[in-house]
């Protein structure tokens, strides 16, 4: 599923119209407008999805009624019962900062399909929560997302540790548009545009900070709260999608079996092989795509031995690819890495 027939949760948009105010909502005709009326309808339920062509189409007229296109560059916002999700109650009493990331960590397509995010720490103590980074990041819809999530995430930080954690930097992968001072002026710390990675980044020392002491039963309680939310998601959309955005994103090992994939989206092995089934695939299809996604990615950019390439996809060697590549695109990875080298000269002639 791509970004253009994804989802986001209200929990992303709602702030946007609490800080457009009621005169936006006076703006808005009460017929004539589909997708924005369909949005505010489903704001009432903060755990609820929104289609990523309505956002977008809700987020284009908040830029034009307001006349600012930096209105997805929000500042923190305080905690709001009624906007806020489970996902957001459960990062919030989490005990300490790790315990949050690595919740948020696991459950972050909650918020949107495309987000899967992961947390890194460098040899210099610095923790990166990294952001996907797409190919369209210069079009304007996916870089207003892309504040939308960032924002939103600087948010709970600072309602979690306060606003004396010291974000060190946020790196963005696009250019700086007109509106770039509204970024340091919001999200009160340095922004480096043009990077090779979107991400937050904070001193390591945060991670372990004793920030309150929650009643394990309630945190018990929200966890499971939010776990069968993210089995309900599973069970809609594209489950062999997402299975194949983990194994790309070394999320779960391309050796894993059934049960360890099961696991890691809160299903049972059965589940798993009924909702595949239903998809007309199988955990054994999904990782064969992968590994011949993953190939012609370092046929095509690296100068890597075919067997070389075959155990780094981790095959046995290179008759194993030699095999897979002309049963599924009947070329041999030879075939396909001489065939990717003469397009440039095929499209120059």
């Amino acid at each position: 599923m791509n970004m253009e027939q994804g989802y986001l949760s209200t929990a992303l948009v709602r702030p946007l119209l609490d800080a457009a105010g009621p005169a936006f909502f006076d703006q808005i005709p009460a017929k004539g407008n589909s997708a924005v009326q369909r949005v505010l309808k489903q704001l009432k339920d903060p755990d609820s999805r929104i289609s990523v062509a309505d956002a977008d189409e809700l987020i284009g007229q908040l830029v034009q009624h307001s006349g600012n296109d930096s209105v997805c560059v929000q500042s923190s916002n305080k905690f709001s019962v009624h906007g806020s999700c489970q996902l957001q109650h459960l990062f919030l009493c989490c005990n300490t900062l790790r315990e949050a990331l690595y919740y948020l960590e696991k459950f972050s397509p909650l918020l949107s399909d495309n987000l899967e995010v992961q947390v890194t720490r460098t040899r210099d103590n610095i923790i990166k929560v990294k952001l996907p980074v797409e190919d369209n990041f210069i079009v304007a819809q996916q870089r207003r997302r892309t504040e939308i999530v960032i924002s939103t995430l600087l948010s709970w930080l600072r309602q979690l540790c306060g606003n004396e954690l010291e974000i060190t930097s946020i790196a963005l992968p696009f250019p700086a548009p007109q509106y770039s001072s509204a970024f340091q002026n919001n999200w009160k710390c340095a922004v480096q545009f043009s990077a090779d990675e979107c991400s937050v980044q904070f001193p390591a020392r945060w991670l372990d900070e004793g920030l309150h002491n929650t009643n394990p039963h309630i945190l018990n309680m929200m966890k499971r709260e939010v776990e069968e939310q993210y089995r309900k998601l599973a069970r809609t959309g594209s489950l062999a999608e997402r299975i194949r955005k983990a194994f790309l994103q070394n999320r779960i090992r391309l050796n894993a079996n059934q049960q360890e994939v099961a696991d890691y989206f809160h299903i049972s092995a059965r589940t798993l092989n009924r909702h595949l089934n239903r998809e007309d695939t199988s955990l054994k299809q999904i990782v064969t795509q992968v590994r011949l996604e993953m190939a012609k990615q370092l046929l095509a950019t690296t100068d890597d031995s075919i067997e070389q390439i075959a155990l780094t996809i981790g095959l046995s060697g290179r008759r194993t690819l030699d095999r897979i590549f002309i049963k599924e695109i009947n070329q041999s990875p030879a075939q396909y890495r001489q065939s990717q080298k003469s397009v440039p000269m095929a499209a120059n002639s």
